[in-house]
């Protein structure tokens, strides 16, 4: 099942298949830094931490971050600057389906454009 509001209205559209939103999510997921590796390479955690926190979430349900935060090792605006840095950094649904070529960047456009103007009337 897709759990990206832009691969849905996608599908919903008929622009794309199913099958075709998950294999560009898997090369999205794929190509995005973890916290982790942001909190690393922003000198926010020692990798000895990142290891304490990886070893925690073995037994627990929670994400890195409230871990991180819990232990102490990061503060809520270290966790906010991080989810920012790695939103920055992903790379775009759209731009990702038009280099698989499920898409042309004429097609993008238009399509991103009805989708923001849907998402402004729900929100």
């Amino acid at each position: 099942m897709v759990k990206n509001r832009f691969g849905q209205f996608l599908i919903s559209k008929g622009v794309v298949d199913e099958a075709t939103v998950l294999k560009a999510l898997d090369f999205q997921r794929q190509h995005t830094l973890t916290i982790g590796q942001l909190a690393l390479r922003q000198q926010k955690l020692t990798v000895r931490q990142v290891l304490t926190i990886l070893n925690t979430q073995i037994v627990s349900p929670k994400l890195f971050g409230e871990i991180g935060v819990e232990l102490g090792y990061l503060t809520a605006q270290d966790l906010s600057d991080l989810f920012d840095l790695q939103s920055q950094n992903k790379p775009f649904l759209g731009e990702i389906l038009v280099d698989m070529e499920a898409l042309t960047e004429e097609q993008l456009n238009p399509l991103l454009d009805e989708f923001y103007k849907n998402m402004a009337k729900i929100y």
